[in-house]
């Protein structure tokens, strides 16, 4: 009995550090996107950008919806900022806006 209680809580305490780390990735990417929309924006943005971005497309559960939200964000940040950078993780988001959409 203790082990079957001791299973589970291990198992809630890890989807619990999951969703708690897929929140933090989330504040980072809105103070990106408020800076951004400020016109606030810092040398070392687009590597934040791509970073958070980056991890949570790594994730399998629980970021669709922040994806679709920060991507367009950092869409518009790359084409104001850095009109002539290519990045994977704009493909990478166009995919999945358009599968959506589909």
């Amino acid at each position: 009995m203790w082990t079957f209680i001791i299973i589970v809580s291990v198992i809630l305490v890890l989807f619990a550090i999951y969703f708690m780390n897929i929140g933090l990735i989330r504040v980072q990417l809105e103070e990106l996107a408020h800076r951004h929309q400020k016109g606030d924006s810092q040398s070392g943005d687009l590597e934040e950008w791509e970073y958070y971005l980056g991890k949570l497309f790594w994730k399998p559960v629980g970021t669709k919806k922040a994806i679709l939200t920060y991507g367009a964000h950092y869409e518009d940040y790359l084409t104001s900022n850095y009109p002539n950078y290519d990045s994977s993780l704009v493909s990478k988001y166009k995919k999945l806006k358009h599968k959506e959409e589909s």
